[in-house]
């Protein structure tokens, strides 16, 4: 270890890190690479591959933002380490970071009495949040306080953060103007809804709180006239996307965002210049031109003046789901309030406490993944004491960076750090009803540390004998990480290949094997290769039928059936018993005895009413896996049970349509045709102008066909 010298010495430029030595340069430009890259990562390149060319990664935003993240943080913290064991130096600190170790020791505990402690540990497929993210949040954090020490720096890192923002906010811009070049299909919400390099609306207003608030700070802090215009133009962009985002919580977080910023404004007694003026007046134009379009919009979610008025509408449409889904988070702190779930584990936690009427508003699909409200999803992901150590870090941040965030100085450049500061308080501001990922997330960090490495005292230390042996050490680990690192996004990529083969195709399941075999810690991939293996059961009982119907021997192909079957039996047992609480599973294995039951041996249904009673334990309001148990039901001819069975799901989930012609078909065979017509016309009914599936509307059909027909 390094010694410490006797004294401390204030965080004076005079005494800032030397970025003149090779380590720390490749730490600073790790940093800057980080704040710029992150935002901007997708694997979604056809804009340049072509239109009709699979991106790089099955899940094309977040898991390319985590793996950039944790490459130039382990660059990052390696070198750094190697200057300063090797050469010795300065640690910068404040109190802040000691809370930030009890945070992180605490998720830690907690990933290990978590519900799933490898969800816990990497965060859910798709989000990421979990232990390890926030470990890289922490590293991100040190380095800025370490690296950026005098005002200049801070200045480059809120450069640098523009101007991704701007590009972030252009393409969404493009998006919101129909001239996206990147070929999406289809999308989950709204057409012509910015969601930029972030893929959800949500994510993306949240993210545009840091350029929101750096854009004007910089421009008022810019003395150079057309550096100041270059920046009102990040601006103007920003505030376009912002709007045609459409996301509530960010307009309310953008709100603050101003306020925080005009007060810094006023302290600081800013002249606006023709500059100021020429863009103010442009951007109220813009900005009046969007909401003037959006109000010509039938769209309740494209039309401003409806979406502002729906915030107070708390008993429908998505309100009325996020209440429920709230309501969910509430009842699992209350059963797990010191402790929590683990972090990020949400999703395995919503289906035991989701309330019954969640399944008529959000359809039987629908599954939550995250709370839509950070303290909740906080407080159940890592109890209560891990919220309020969390909100101890940005409380205890923001008081004791308020000073010098808010300090008139000489020059505007202090500007910048008012930036800072409320791009974290619009930030956080907009958690209170949205998403954390970890792209969004990590600009907080790093918002913080430049907050912090403005108030940071330090202490000069001497290399030690030992010095070379610990970077090393930190040189080797950062190696395997980066290696880790690439291996898991290589995962992704063998998932992509196996999810975009034709079902039944043996290179679907060898694909998955291989994403499985790569990172054996992700559930979704190993149930992949349970469906894959199914699709090849199914195809193979098709060639079967085939070739009875032509006169031919089937029986080689219904031993490849079988074959299948046991392969995808064992994996999806296998996929329950890795994460037990993931509901989905037992609906795919239920299902597979089913088919067990139709085509192989009749008492594969009894385990499929074994495992949907199991499945209904983890998710006692899922239609999904009532469904199954009702077809295990008709299967053994219990057909009083398998009706039974699909009123209940019909009552969670009026339009659930496989459900009602199941029903219909049972009513039938019991000759009540009449009740078989009515519960498909209440089906439709319920549609209540939704589109209805062909399907449900054919199965009416037949019935009133059959009714009307005249008899011999």
């Amino acid at each position: 270890m390094a010694k410490a010298q006797a004294s401390k010495k204030p965080p004076v430029s005079a005494t800032a890190v030397d970025l003149d030595s090779w380590p720390m340069r490749i730490a600073w430009w790790s940093v800057l690479a980080l704040v710029f890259i992150v935002p901007l990562a997708m694997s979604n390149l056809s804009f340049i591959t072509g239109p009709n060319s699979p991106p790089l990664t099955f899940d094309q935003f977040d898991i390319v933002k985590v793996f950039f993240q944790r490459f130039f943080a382990l660059i990052g913290i390696a070198a750094w380490t190697w200057g300063f064991f090797t050469k010795g130096g300065k640690i910068r600190s404040t109190p802040v970071e000691w809370l930030i170790l009890a945070f992180l020791a605490w998720v830690l505990l907690t990933s290990f009495t978590s519900i799933h402690p490898l969800t816990a540990l990497f965060g859910k497929y798709r989000r990421f949040e979990g232990f390890l993210s926030f470990v890289n949040y922490a590293v991100v954090l040190f380095l800025v306080v370490q690296l950026a020490t005098r005002m200049s720096r801070i200045r480059t890192l809120a450069n640098t953060l523009f101007f991704s923002g701007t590009l972030v906010s252009f393409y969404g811009v493009l998006q919101f103007l129909g001239a996206d070049p990147v070929s999406w299909g289809a999308l989950p919400f709204e057409a012509r809804r910015a969601f930029s390099t972030f893929g959800n609306p949500d994510l993306l207003g949240g993210f545009l709180m840091f350029p929101l608030a750096l854009s004007l700070a910089l421009a008022f802090s810019e003395k150079d006239r057309l550096w100041r215009a270059v920046y009102w133009g990040g601006f103007f962009l920003t505030v376009f996307c912002w709007i045609v985002a459409f996301t509530r919580g960010a307009w309310i977080g953008g709100v603050v965002v101003f306020v925080v910023l005009a007060i810094a404004f006023l302290r600081e007694r800013v002249k606006l210049t023709v500059v100021d003026w020429t863009a103010i007046a442009l951007v109220a134009v813009m900005a009046v031109g969007i909401v003037a379009v959006s109000l010509q919009s039938k769209n309740p979610v494209m039309n401003v003046k409806e979406r502002v008025a729906s915030i107070a509408v708390l008993d429908a449409g998505s309100a009325e789901t996020r209440f429920q889904i709230w309501q969910a988070a509430i009842d699992a702190i209350k059963a797990k309030p010191i402790f929590g779930f683990g972090a990020d584990t949400f999703r395995l936690v919503f289906p035991k406490y989701k309330p019954f009427g969640y399944v008529a508003a959000a359809g039987y699909l629908s599954v939550a993944d995250n709370v839509h409200a950070y303290p909740l999803q906080l407080a159940a992901g890592i109890g209560i004491v891990g919220l309020l150590l969390l909100y101890g870090i940005f409380g205890w941040t923001a008081i004791r960076t308020a000073p010098v965030a808010f300090k008139k100085r000489e020059t505007p450049d202090g500007l910048v750090l008012a930036g800072f500061w409320a791009a974290c308080a619009g930030y956080i501001t907009a958690l209170m009803f949205g998403l954390s990922v970890t792209g969004a997330s990590m600009m907080l960090w790093v918002s913080m540390g430049a907050l912090l490495a403005a108030t940071a005292s330090q202490r000069d230390y001497k290399p030690s004998s030992l010095g070379t042996v610990v970077a090393v050490f930190m040189l080797v680990v950062a190696a395997f990480g980066i290696v880790g690192n690439t291996i898991y996004i290589v995962a992704d990529h063998a998932y992509l290949n196996g999810r975009l083969a034709n079902p039944g195709d043996p290179a679907r399941a060898a694909a998955a094997l291989r994403a499985v075999k790569l990172n054996p810690t992700n559930d979704i991939y190993r149930a992949e290769v349970g469906l894959a293996y199914q699709d090849e059961l199914i195809n193979a009982l098709t060639q079967a039928l085939q070739q009875q119907q032509a006169g031919q021997d089937p029986s080689q192909s219904l031993n490849v059936a079988k074959q299948r079957f046991d392969l995808a039996e064992a994996e999806m047992l296998s996929t329950i018993e890795f994460v037990p609480p993931e509901y989905d599973n037992y609906v795919f294995l239920a299902n597979l005895y089913n088919l067990g039951g139709q085509y192989f041996d009749p008492s594969y249904y009894d385990k499929a009413i074994e495992i949907a009673k199991r499945g209904i334990e983890v998710e006692r309001y899922g239609p999904a896996i009532r469904y199954q148990l009702a077809q295990a039901y008709q299967g053994k001819g219990q057909t009083n049970d398998a009706i039974r069975v699909l009123k209940y799901s019909m009552k969670m989930d009026p339009i659930f349509s496989d459900a009602a012609i199941l029903l219909a078909q049972l009513y039938a065979k019991q000759g009540r045709e009449d009740e078989a017509r009515q519960s498909l016309k209440d089906t439709i009914k319920a549609f209540n102008g939704r589109k209805v599936p062909l399907a449900l509307t054919n199965a009416l059909n037949s019935y009133e066909s059959t009714a009307t027909s005249p008899t011999l």
